[in-house]
Order: C-alpha cells, then sequence, then structure tokens
C-alpha cells in the first residue's frame, strides 16, 4: 500500500498540471478568496467541506512563492475550515458504529484536510527562509512554524485511526522543522492557536506523547480522548537538551525517522538527543480514577500511563550496534556491476568499504571519515563478503555530520536483490524500447511485503505490460505505480500474470 502522504503528493501534482494559467485563481487576493468563500453550499456541512478541500488542493498545487498577501489567504482558509473540520470530525468519532463507506468518507476528509493544511503551512514555512519574500514574512515565523508543526501532527493522528503507523517521512518532517526553530531560538515562543496558548515545542511535544500511547491498538474514541487530554494538560513535558540522569524518564532522537522512548541505564547522549520527564503527565493520568458511573475513562488513563512508562509502542527500528567493514556499490551503475558476478571479487573496483555503525529491522548506519556528498535517495548495494555475491539494497535517507565523521542512515528495501533483464511484451515489440537491465526487490519489508521492480525512468509507463527474465523463469508483468524516484531511476510495484520456463517459452 502506498503512503498516505505519496499518495496525497501525487494527486497535487496531478492537479497542478490541469490548472491553466489563463484561468485565473480565487486566492489571488483576499478579496477574491472571500468571494469564493462565499459560493462553497450552504445547506451540508459534508458539501461545505469537501468544496474547502478541493480549494485546499488547488492552492497547494499553484506552488506560488509565499508572499505576506498569500500568507493572509492561507489563514482565510483556515479560519473557514476550522469549524467545518471540527463538525467533521465530530461526526467521524460520534458514528464509528454507522456503516462502514460512510466512516471511511469521513475519515478521508479529515486526513485529507489535516494533511493539506501540513503542506500549505510547511511552503510558507520553507519561504520564511529562503523566498523572495522572506524579509516580510519573518515576523510571522513563529505562526506558520506552529501551524506546520500542528497541522502535520494531526494528520499523523488520523494515521493512526486507521491502525497504520505514520511513515517515516513524516516524523522526519516534525524532526526537522523542529530542529529548524529550536537552531533560531524559537520553540518556546507562544501562540495563540483555537484559542489556546501554544508553541512550536508544544505542538511537537503533543505529537510525541501521542506516539508513545500505542493509539495503533486503541478505538477512535480513545485515541480522540487522550489527544484531547493532553492538549488540555497545562504542564506538557517539553523536549530538552540536556540530559539529567535523576530526572529524565524518556529521549527522542531527532535523526531517527520515529518518535520517543523509555531511558534506560545506558543514558544515551548526542547532539540529536533530546530529553523528557513524563513523571509529572504520567502521575497524572493514573490520579484520573474514574467516577462510580463513569464508563471506564478512567482505565483507559491508567492503561495509557502504563505504556508510557515502559516506552510506548515497543521499537520496530531498534538498533543494535555492529561495528565492522561492509562493502558498499554506490550508485546503480555500480550496483548492477556488483549484481552480475558471482565472483564479487572480480568487480571489487565498484565497492568501496564502509564503517558500519548499526543495524536494525528496517536499515543500517554507517559513520564515514568525510563528506561524500551522498545525496537522499541514493541507493547501495551492502554485502559483507563480494565473494560470496550476497548483497542488500538499501536506500540512503539521512546524513549528517557528527564529531568529524559523516553518519548515513539507511532504509533497507531488499535483503536479495537480483539483477534482471527485463522488455516489452513481443505484442508491443514495434513500440519498444531494447531490452535492459533492471533490479528485481522480492518481498520489499518497507513495501508491506510486495515485490518492486527498480528500472530506468526512460523505460516506466504505468499499467505496461513487460517481460521479466530471472534465470530461466520468464515472469510476464504488469508495472504499477511509481512509490519513489532514485537519480533516474524508478522503485514501482508489480503484478504477476503468468510466468514459466524459458525453454518452454522458446
Amino acid at each position: 500500500m502506498k503512503p498516505a502522504m505519496t499518495e496525497l503528493f501525487e494527486m497535487l501534482s496531478t492537479l497542478t498540471r490541469r490548472i491553466k494559467a489563463d484561468e485565473g485563481s480565487p486566492f489571488d487576493s483576499i478579496k477574491s478568496v472571500r468571494k469564493w468563500l462565499k459560493s462553497m453550499p450552504a445547506d451540508s456541512d459534508y458539501d461545505a467541506h469537501h468544496a474547502l478541500v478541493e480549494g485546499l488542493e488547488r492552492f497547494n498545487a499553484e506552488n506560488i512563492p509565499a508572499t505576506a498577501e498569500r500568507l493572509k489567504v492561507l489563514m482565510e482558509l483556515e479560519a473557514a475550515g476550522l469549524p467545518l473540520q471540527f463538525r467533521i470530525v465530530e461526526q467521524y468519532v460520534r458514528n464509528q458504529a454507522s456503516f462502514r463507506l460512510a466512516r471511511q468518507a469521513l475519515w478521508r476528509e479529515s486526513w485529507v484536510f489535516w494533511s493539506l493544511l501540513a503542506v500549505a503551512w510547511v511552503h510558507m514555512l520553507k519561504h520564511v527562509y529562503k523566498g523572495p519574500a522572506h524579509l516580510e514574512l519573518q515576523p510571522m515565523r513563529t505562526e506558520i512554524a506552529t501551524r506546520a508543526l500542528r497541522y502535520a501532527g494531526l494528520a499523523m493522528r488520523w494515521e493512526y485511526h486507521r491502525s497504520q503507523a505514520p511513515a517515516a517521512t513524516a516524523w522526519r518532517r516534525i524532526h526537522k522543522i523542529y530542529r529548524l526553530v529550536e537552531r533560531d531560538g524559537y520553540a518556546n515562543d507562544s501562540v495563540t492557536l483555537n484559542a489556546r496558548q501554544t508553541s512550536c515545542a508544544r505542538e511537537y511535544a503533543l505529537t510525541v506523547m501521542l506516539g508513545l500511547t500505542n493509539p495503533i491498538g486503541c478505538k477512535t474514541q480513545e485515541i480522540e480522548a487522550i489527544a484531547q487530554l493532553f492538549e488540555s494538560y497545562p504542564d506538557l513535558p517539553l523536549p530538552e537538551l540536556k540530559l539529567d540522569e535523576g530526572r529524565h524518564t524518556h529521549a527522542i532522537d531527532l535523526s531517527v525517522n520515529e518518535g520517543a522512548f523509555v531511558l534506560d541505564d545506558t543514558f544515551p547522549t548526542g547532539r540529536r538527543l533530546r530529553y523528557l520527564d513524563l513523571t509529572p503527565l504520567i502521575d497524572h493520568l493514573k490520579a484520573l480514577d474514574p467516577l462510580p458511573n463513569a464508563s471506564g475513562e478512567g482505565g483507559l488513563y491508567r492503561q495509557t500511563a502504563n505504556l508510557m512508562e515502559r516506552g510506548g509502542m515497543h521499537r520496530g527500528r531498534h538498533r543494535t550496534h555492529r561495528f565492522g567493514r561492509v562493502w558498499v556499490a554506490s550508485g546503480m551503475e555500480n550496483i548492477l556491476a556488483a549484481l552480475i558476478s558471482p565472483d564479487g571479487a572480480k568487480v571489487r573496483h565498484a565497492m568501496e568499504p564502509w564503517m558500519l555503525r548499526d543495524e536494525s529491522t528496517e536499515g543500517m548506519g554507517f559513520s564515514l571519515p568525510d563528506n561524500k556528498g551522498l545525496p537522499h535517495g541514493r541507493l547501495i548495494a551492502v554485502s559483507w563478503n563480494p565473494s560470496e555475491n550476497v548483497w542488500q539494497l538499501l536506500a540512503i535517507r539521512w546524513t549528517h555530520e557528527e564529531e568529524g565523521q559523516t553518519q548515513v542512515g539507511t532504509q533497507r528495501l531488499s535483503r536479495h536483490p537480483k539483477r534482471v533483464e527485463i522488455s516489452v511484451e513481443p505484442e508491443a515489440a514495434e513500440s519498444a524500447k531494447a531490452p535492459t537491465h533492471a533490479v528485481f526487490l522480492p518481498m520489499s519489508t518497507s513495501e508491506q511485503g510486495m515485490s518492486n521492480l527498480l528500472l530506468p525512468q526512460t523505460h516506466y509507463q504505468a499499467g505496461a505490460q513487460m517481460m521479466l527474465r530471472d534465470g530461466d523463469i520468464l515472469y510476464r508483468l504488469r508495472l504499477g505505480k511509481v512509490h519513489e524516484s532514485h537519480e533516474g531511476w524508478v522503485r514501482v510495484s508489480i503484478d504477476v500474470l503468468g510466468r514459466e520456463q524459458v525453454a518452454a517459452a522458446a
């Protein structure tokens, strides 16, 4: 299944292509957006909300550099949309017993609204720093960043309602924003949002706290009850830079695409670690005993406190320190060279030694002596012993400098990548490109067990049928959607339509 945010960005790209420059836009000015808002359906909250969602889609798809005027337009859309959104959310939470299709429609409306607002405010924040109007936007940077963190966190919260953990990209986004506002010294500046005082640090902490409660296993009403309790708690624990071993109970690693974890006796330290004291909040949750005639919320709060005390969800990406040299082929040309030979020593020129730092079920971390200028998304193949021709394929997700070393974090795409040959179906031979090599990624854990294919961008066409040869087996397959691009190559899903022995095919 495709990550929800990826699906959203593809939808926005499609909308961008459909907008014609000469049509004009209802978001050119305050006057035009107010006129557009008055034209929304007035007799149905759902219809009005859907119209507003479509408006936010178009607003984002225009991809216009942020200005003070455009900021005001976005605030008009936000002000008109929030009351509608709250009523849609109320319907969604109240009507969980309703038939499934209605529940799904309300969930999607809510999730798309939060996600589109997050995209809009993150885009606005980028232009606070790099846009042509950054000087006029700077005075509003705290309000913009606070909203970006809040709506990104709400989009993640809505993933929990669907019993899915937020994607790693969602955690990376909020970690990156928080590092930015912390660096520039306004993480704790107060902002009034939805009639409440808040700050960037508080909105960030709300997302982190909810992630510690194992919300994937909770009912919709329970997720919202816990989230609202956190929002109403005045002394919410906020991230701190310096470790106090006698006080801090949890930590967040801002260089890792996941949430907080409980501190054990090791007390890890590092420039990207932030520390939290959850003891007062946990004690508060335990003290919320239910009234005699209550429906058991006190039990929920005590359960939540116990989960947070134990560290929340067990970390699916727990890291094991593993030091030693591995051989790495970086970039598709070197990867294809490494995969082709049963004797890896013969293509050692395509590889370089990297020092392994740690490993998890989903990736590896490396420590390099110098900055190699590795872009995010660069593909690498890793082997402990190339002569055995056993490789893993990974994608670089983050890099940062630490104590004179370049730390590299990678996500595993396949434990058993295979170099294969692909060609267009014989029926389409007149328009076929010459056969070429691709990399088959069987049962990629990062894509929920679905096999993927890496092929050149020039050979990709959605829905095209192709032949894939793996040894003496010939597969007929259909190309699915693109998951991501890697420097001229695309990773796509595939449907296998049939298979046969090469001898029988001949």
